[in-house]
């Protein structure tokens, strides 16, 4: 990646600040309004927008939530280690995508000061769209037709 782009996405954030500072704790306020942790889109996106990117929250472990929306992972440098449905351990290593549909779970282990993640959120309405030009019989189409229409993680 260009140094420029990299040198951006690694710049540290508020909330990260915090961290670093002393706070410990992913303020679930700023993901959820729910009891349960469900990262709401309507939390990590502007209104009207079905698709949007931010990078992965070093510094500290996420814990174990779900989401309301499509959410893909990249890896630009380092890596990132998550447990999948309480179960399956995988670790993200650069140049590698992770694509985690609403019913699924995970957490992520702490991520340092060289492990960039980018985080792409996409609403299940995006793919009214683009679903009738994706030809079946390929694992991403696979993909997206089980995420929009199936329960199952």
């Amino acid at each position: 990646m260009k140094q420029e782009l990299m040198e951006r996405l690694s710049a540290i954030t508020e909330e990260e600040r915090r961290i670093l500072t002393g706070d410990k704790q992913v303020q679930r306020e700023l993901y959820t309004s729910s009891s349960e942790f469900t990262v709401d889109s309507a939390k990590m996106m502007d209104k009207g927008r079905l698709i949007d990117i931010r990078t992965h929250t070093r510094f500290i472990p996420f814990p174990e939530h779900r989401h309301n929306y499509i959410e893909i992972m990249y890896m630009c440098s380092g890596t990132t280690t998550h447990i999948i449905n309480r179960e399956t351990r995988l670790v993200l290593g650069k140049g590698e995508l992770l694509f985690l549909n609403q019913f699924a779970s995970h957490e992520i282990l702490e991520a340092g000061k060289e492990d960039i993640c980018i985080n792409f959120f996409i609403l299940p309405q995006f793919f009214d769209e683009v679903l009738p030009m994706i030809q079946r019989e390929n694992v991403l189409s696979d993909f997206v037709v089980d995420t929009l229409r199936k329960n199952n993680n």
